[in-house]
C-alpha cells in the first residue's frame, strides 16, 4: 500500500500515525540531536552557567583518554564472554526443550523468569547470593571445604559474577530464539536421520545445527550489542570495581556524567558509541544476510 493508493482514507491514516511521530521526535530524535550538540560544548554543571561550544575538542579528548580505552577493553571482554557462555547455555536448552520431555511447557516457563526480571533486581539477587555473610554460594564453599573464594572481591571474580548473573538473565533469551528455530525444522528430517542410524549427536550437528545457523547470528549479535553497554548490574553489582576492574564503558559515561557531573565530555563519549555501534551493527546486518542465504541454500 502506498500513499496514493490510500485516496480519502489518508486523512485518518495520518492521525493515526500521529501520535507515533510525536513520541520519536519527542522522546527519541530530539534528545539524540541534543545529545549530539552537547558532544561540541564544554558544559559541566557545576561550574558552567551554560554549554560553552568548544567544537572538536571533546573528541581531541577522547583519543588520549586511556580511561576510556581501558573501559572499552572491559566492555569487549565482558560482551564477548557474557554472549558465548549465553548462547552455550542457551543452545543446551533449547535442544533439551526440542526433545520433548514431560512438562516441557512448565519447565520452559520456569526457565524463562529470569528474563523478565528488571536487571536491577538481578543485580540484587545476584549480590545477595554471593555475599558473604548470608550469601548461600560462599555458604556452599565453606560447606563443601573449597577454596576461600574472594566473590565480588577481586578483578577476576568481580567480572565473573557478572558474567554469571547476565548469562542467569539472557541465557533463556537465545534459548527461546534457538527453540523457536528447532521448532521450525520438520520432524521428518528427523525421522530420516534416525532411520539411516544417525546418532543423537550426528542429528544435532548435521542436521540441526546448520539450519539454526541464522538464528545463532541473530541471538550473539542481539547479545553482544546489549552487553557491551551492561550498567544496571554493574551498578548494584559492584559500582566499577574493585578499584576500575569492571568498570565498563556505560559506569565510566555514567561517572562522567553524574558524579564529575561533565555533560559535555560525557555526550562525546555517547556520540561516539553510538557511531560505532551503529557501524556495527550495519557489519552485523550484511554479515547476517550472507550467513542467512548461504544457510537457506
Amino acid at each position: 500500500m502506498t500513499w496514493a493508493t490510500l485516496g480519502r482514507g489518508r486523512l485518518a491514516f495520518a492521525l493515526l500515525m500521529l501520535p507515533a511521530v510525536i513520541y520519536v521526535l519527542t522522546w527519541r530524535l530530539a534528545p539524540a540531536l541534543y545529545t549530539v550538540w552537547l558532544s561540541l560544548t564544554q558544559y559541566n554543571i557545576v561550574y558552567d552557567a551554560a554549554p560553552q561550544l568548544n567544537h572538536l575538542e571533546n573528541y581531541r579528548r577522547i583519543v588520549h583518554d586511556s580511561t576510556l580505552g581501558e573501559a572499552l577493553r572491559l566492555s569487549v571482554i565482558f560482551a564477548v564472554l557474557a554472549t558465548a557462555v549465553e548462547l552455550a547455555i542457551g543452545l543446551a536448552a533449547a535442544a533439551f526443550f526440542d526433545s520433548d520431555p514431560p512438562g516441557r511447557n512448565l519447565l520452559l516457563g520456569i526457565f524463562l523468569l529470569p528474563m523478565i526480571m528488571a536487571p536491577v533486581v538481578v543485580g540484587t539477587v545476584w549480590s545477595a547470593l554471593f555475599d558473604r555473610t548470608v550469601g548461600p554460594i560462599p555458604y556452599l564453599f565453606e560447606l563443601l571445604h573449597g577454596p576461600d573464594v574472594q566473590w565480588l572481591g577481586t578483578p577476576v571474580t568481580a567480572m565473573v559474577g557478572l558474567i554469571f548473573s547476565d548469562a542467569w538473565e539472557w541465557a533463556p533469551l537465545a534459548a527461546l530464539l534457538l527453540f523457536s528455530a528447532m521448532q521450525a525444522i520438520p520432524r521428518e528430517q528427523h525421522d530420516a536421520a534416525r532411520s539411516d542410524g544417525a546418532s543423537s549427536w550426528q542429528l544435532f550437528f548435521r542436521v540441526v545445527l546448520p539450519q539454526i545457523t541464522g538464528m545463532l547470528v541473530v541471538a550473539g549479535g542481539l547479545r553482544l550489542m546489549d552487553a557491551f553497554l551492561e550498567l544496571d548490574k554493574v551498578i548494584v553489582m559492584t559500582g566499577g570495581g574493585p578499584g576500575t576492574s569492571t568498570q565498563l564503558v556505560s559506569m565510566y559515561v555514567y561517572k562522567q556524567a553524574f558524579q564529575a557531573y561533565d555533560l559535555g565530555y560525557a555526550s562525546t563519549v555517547i556520540t561516539t558509541l553510538l557511531a560505532l555501534l551503529a557501524v556495527a551493527y550495519a557489519f552485523y546486518l550484511r554479515h547476517y544476510g550472507r550467513t542467512l542465504m548461504s544457510a537457506r541454500t
